[in-house]
């Protein structure tokens, strides 16, 4: 992939997932930013999948002001990266083995959140933070299971052939000079 266009990808992918998530904001734990990064992670290199979560998550800091949750994202959205990478080959492009890693992911969130407020505040403020959202991360398992389950499919083939036409439109343009 050509530089420039590898940067413009990773740019408006970062941005992508920002909207994504700005515009889907006033529905609590409903979100599309665990199957786009699910997405990008098994389509694009380790590191560009890095860097876009990385670039999401500062962001997101801008628009949302930063607080102790910029810590927990930083850290978070990096893990689903290396979970979606260490499964690509497993999962490949079945739907459903997808739908249940991201429901596992959705409930498990919230924990993770919790340990790393139990880094920052103590455990005993890490027990009470999960208890008092494991409602949220139910519906964020939920939700997570039933999006990749229905987009997973067509998301991933637009994404695939839009990856893939780039390239080759490159490679033909380059082949004629």
């Amino acid at each position: 992939m050509r530089p420039v266009y590898r940067l413009v990808l990773i740019a408006l992918l970062s941005a992508l997932l920002l909207s994504v998530q700005v515009g889907l904001a006033v529905i609590p734990n409903v979100e599309l930013v665990s199957l786009l990064i699910l997405i990008f992670a098994i389509s694009l290199p380790l590191i560009d999948s890095l860097t876009i979560v990385t670039i999401f998550t500062t962001l997101q800091a801008i628009t949302w002001g930063l607080g102790d949750w910029v810590i927990g994202y930083y850290w978070i959205w990096t893990l689903w990266v290396l979970v979606v990478y260490l499964f690509r080959h497993i999962n490949k492009d079945h739907a459903d083995l997808w739908a249940i890693l991201g429901g596992l992911w959705g409930l498990l969130f919230g924990a993770l959140f919790a340990l790393n407020h139990g880094i920052l505040y103590g455990f005993n403020f890490s027990i009470a933070y999960w208890m008092r959202g494991i409602l949220f991360d139910i519906i964020h398992m939920i939700s997570n299971y039933i999006l990749i389950l229905l987009l997973f499919n067509p998301l991933y083939a637009i994404f695939k052939r839009m990856i893939r036409s780039k390239e080759n439109s490159y490679e033909s343009n380059h082949k004629n000079r």
